[in-house]
């Protein structure tokens, strides 16, 4: 019987994405079980072979609505439950006293993870990510958990650079743990559904690439004008050179009323559209990360994010920014009157990457 690996992951739906490597890596030497919140559990049943999952929304998901010690209440009754299934290590990316809490709980003996340090921290320069961290160093010193669970963590890691990438993290959270991240493409495994509608046969040439384009963001924050995506799948080069289709989520409208569009109605059906394009273009998205995570070349329009740290993986040359802003990255959080990272970026800007995808394998 292979030892038992609770994985960590309580972000959102590309951070879960951006896991896989780790998790195709680590099921060659675990049985792997995965803590992630439920909208994010189908990104891990699209793996060939599908980790057990622990289905669970942390209080702290909104944290202006959580204070300190519902979180700590909430991540130690959390670690209490997932003790029954005596994990033998535990393992998480994000430097997150809350979930070296969970892991302490369950009683795990090996804690792999990022201690609170400003240098494994993202944006601690922000004023609430300051505050934020602070009450995380706090709580990895004061907390106090029943048994010989202390420290949080028994392997504590440093990023080996502050502008690292995300997924190079997990490649040593991997190293520590004698893993080795799995990136051969794809990640996941799709099935064609007979309820998905063929992206290609919405397009109308069929000799030409097809780039999809998803015009949608789950935050204002990155949410690139309207107007000028539209302009952007009005420039003639582009239109001479590909065949577009819109890709349209749930509860959407259309954003390009003069190009095909494709509804997905969920994350399967999202993967299913992804494998029929060439390529992506989009926001800095669950979309962008999934579509790299099959192989697709993206361009990503990244406004509060930072691409540095987040990139599709393999796509970090097709980023397209503008470090207009003096409080970039703002992780979500803008202070400014205005989006100035999205109004800076031009269509030109993401036309040029677009452009270049011609030539792209």
């Amino acid at each position: 019987m292979k030892p038992r690996l609770l994985v960590v992951e309580l972000h959102h739906l590309g951070d879960a994405v951006m896991s896989l490597p780790f998790v195709r890596g680590a099921q060659d030497k675990f049985d792997v079980h995965v803590l992630c919140r439920p909208h994010a559990a189908p990104v891990y049943r699209l793996l060939p072979r599908v980790p057990h999952t622990h289905e669970w929304e942390p209080p702290w998901a909104d944290e202006r609505e959580c204070g300190a010690i519902s979180s700590i209440r909430a991540a130690s009754s959390k670690g209490r439950d997932l003790a029954k299934h005596g994990f033998d290590a535990a393992v998480c990316a994000w430097a997150d006293a809350r979930a070296e809490l969970i892991m302490a709980a369950a009683g795990v003996t090996r804690r792999i993870g990022f201690p609170m340090t400003r240098g494994n921290y993202y944006a601690a320069d922000l004023p609430w990510r300051s505050r934020n961290l602070l009450s995380g160093r706090l709580l990895e010193k004061l907390v106090t958990v029943v048994g010989p669970a202390r420290p949080l963590l028994t392997t504590g890691l440093h990023r080996e650079n502050s502008r690292q990438h995300h997924l190079h993290c997990w490649e040593q959270i991997g190293k520590a743990a004698g893993i080795a991240c799995d990136y051969a493409v794809p990640w996941i495994a799709v099935e064609n559904s007979a309820e998905a509608l063929p992206l290609r046969n919405t397009t109308v040439s069929g000799r030409k690439k097809l780039v999809a384009v998803h015009a949608h963001a789950r935050l204002p924050s990155k949410q690139w004008p309207a107007n000028k995506w539209r302009a952007l799948c009005s420039l003639a080069p582009v239109r001479e050179s590909f065949d577009l289709c819109e890709i349209v989520p749930a509860g959407r409208e259309p954003l390009i009323p003069d190009i095909p569009a494709v509804a997905t109605t969920d994350t399967t059906k999202l993967c299913v559209t992804l494998v029929e394009a060439d390529a992506l273009v989009c926001h800095d998205s669950f979309p962008a990360h999934l579509a790299a995570a099959l192989g697709r070349p993206v361009v990503t329009i990244f406004g509060s994010g930072e691409p540095d740290w987040f990139a599709p993986w393999n796509n970090r040359d097709r980023a397209v920014q503008r470090r207009v802003c003096p409080l970039h990255p703002c992780i979500d959080r803008c202070g400014m009157d205005s989006y100035l990272c999205l109004d800076a970026i031009g269509v030109d800007d993401v036309a040029t990457e677009v452009m270049k995808l011609s030539t792209a394998p």
